[in-house]
């Protein structure tokens, strides 16, 4: 069990929650919630092997946002860019198919992810391994990407800082994570009204070791060198991990609806949307 901040290293916290049996908590120093379990910092287990790939749910549902990225951000004719945790390469797929004109990578710890991005996809610029052991030159890419990444390393300094030297000046990081303050509501809203069971969907305490705010990834943003932070809303992954529901894919875009509205209203102070976008900039 960790109880030390990953982002201070204060080791005065406050449980927050509980999930089965293992505590998430918030450092009393700087604000920042994390897991208590201690998952390894390189860990290569997330995808598992292919017959388990939920291709609705990492392909399909993911299509929309990631066009909407490509419309907002890639809008040179040519470019570079680096998705670091690609998975199973759809993003990577769809930059290359949208943007003929940028040369797009993916780095990736899990081989078997590796292994489909390459044989079922067709992509050549995938990479198996540590993005921080690749020795990619400094001043390399305009654009990074970290889609549902950040929140499961436990460490997030080392690689930070590494991405920030390989972005060129005035390249921009991209973070997509789940905005905690909403996901801790809808956890305890869900052990209100069934309780906690062994197989619900809370906060994925073994998976999310770090729960950010868009305090705590500025306080991160600024550790690693970067200039500035700014804070976006994208369209939602269309529908519910592990279920086809058009019924939760329409509440979903409605929910989204009314948090960027609330958004905008508020001149970007109040965001309830389910997920941050992030946008670092070197």
């Amino acid at each position: 069990m960790n109880t030390k901040c990953y982002l201070c290293e204060s080791s005065e916290n406050k449980t927050v929650f509980i999930e089965n049996g293992i505590p998430i908590v918030q450092c009393k120093t700087c604000g920042h919630v994390f897991s208590t379990y201690k998952q390894d910092e390189h860990y290569q287990g997330y995808w598992g092997e292919e017959e388990g790939y939920d291709l609705e749910w990492w392909d399909v549902a993911h299509r929309d946002v990631y066009s909407e990225f490509i419309e907002s951000f890639l809008k040179a004719e040519k470019g570079k860019i680096l998705d670091v945790g690609c998975g199973l390469g759809f993003f990577v797929k769809t930059v290359l198919e949208k943007r003929p004109g940028w040369e797009a990578f993916g780095y990736e710890m899990s081989p078997s992810a590796v292994k489909y991005a390459k044989e079922k996809n067709s992509l050549k610029n995938i990479f198996s391994g540590q993005v921080e052991k690749s020795k990619i030159p400094k001043n390399s890419f305009d654009i990074i990407t970290l889609w549902d990444v950040i929140e499961h390393i436990p460490k997030p300094q080392p690689i930070m800082k590494y991405l920030y030297s390989i972005l060129k000046p005035g390249g921009i990081l991209f973070l997509q994570t789940p905005n905690f303050p909403i996901q801790l509501f809808k956890a305890k809203l869900k052990v209100m009204i069934n309780g906690m069971k062994p197989d619900g969907h809370y906060l994925e305490v073994k998976d999310h070791i770090n729960d950010y705010t868009e305090t705590t990834l500025a306080m991160l943003s600024k550790d690693s060198g970067f200039q500035s932070i700014k804070f976006k809303i994208l369209k939602p992954i269309l529908f519910i991990s592990g279920g086809k529901s058009k019924l939760g894919g329409i509440a979903k875009l409605l929910y989204y609806k009314i948090s960027k509205f609330l958004w905008v209203i508020s001149f970007k102070k109040i965001n309830l949307n389910n997920t941050l976008f992030a946008i670092l900039k070197k």
